[in-house]
């Protein structure tokens, strides 16, 4: 099985919830792009199955 290719995305947050999220993923093990992948990915299947449901979907920034 091969791997989908990997692509950057940039965000911007205020710099003292940056240091308090790196801090806790820190303290945690993990690295914070494991944390974020799993957030956006909850994200994205929860509203998929919300947008079927109703048969609409927002549109995408």
């Amino acid at each position: 099985m091969t791997e989908e290719k990997q692509v950057t995305y940039k965000m911007f947050l205020p710099e003292s919830l940056r240091a308090r999220f790196k801090s806790i993923c820190a303290l945690k093990g993990v690295s914070m792009n494991e944390v974020l992948l799993e957030l956006v990915e909850t994200w994205v299947t929860e509203n998929e199955a919300q947008s079927s449901k109703t048969g609409r979907g927002k549109g995408v920034a």
